[in-house]
């Protein structure tokens, strides 16, 4: 896979996850780490399905 395509990839993966969950800041950083900070929450993984995953665990204690 290409520099571009990937990064379209990443982009829309970023795009999904801020409309799956709102409220939420996500990003990719420099270390190929995903993470979402909310308030005092942190998640940080280098999965962006453990993310996911992660992330529906925590709207559900909510």
């Amino acid at each position: 896979m290409g520099i571009q395509r990937t990064a379209w990839h990443e982009s829309d993966q970023l795009t999904e996850l801020s409309a799956e969950f709102t409220g939420w800041r996500i990003g990719r950083g420099g270390s190929g780490h995903w993470w979402a900070v909310r308030g005092d929450e942190l998640v940080r993984t280098p999965d962006v399905d453990e993310l996911r995953a992660r992330l529906y665990e925590l709207g559900e204690n909510r």
